[in-house]
């Protein structure tokens, strides 16, 4: 998860992080080279225009903390629909049902 400096994002009671565009753009580039990892392999990943409309709007809020909630939800969600896609091809090169 995405937790640069100091404080933990994931507290609401502490005072809220300032937009930091630099960050903000490093968070984005490396949550997409994490995706792309994930899609190579194959993993097709649902409802991918909602976690681009979250991360849009945080971003266009200015809200590190939703920025980076977004980014790391996309995140998992590659990762998950990866796993997915990984167990559903070792079920398939044993040769069993492609339902899991």
């Amino acid at each position: 998860m995405y937790r640069a400096g100091s404080g933990d994002p994931w507290n609401p009671t502490q005072e809220e992080q300032a937009w930091d565009e630099p960050e903000a753009v490093r968070l984005l580039q490396h949550s997409g080279e994490l995706v792309a990892v994930f899609e190579a392999r194959g993993a097709q990943m649902s409802q991918r225009e909602l976690y681009h409309a979250r991360i849009i709007a945080a971003h266009e809020a200015r809200d590190m903390e939703a920025y980076r909630i977004a980014l790391n939800g996309y995140v998992e969600a590659a990762r998950e629909a990866s796993r997915r896609e990984a167990a559903r091809q070792k079920t398939k090169r044993r040769g069993g049902s492609n339902a899991i």
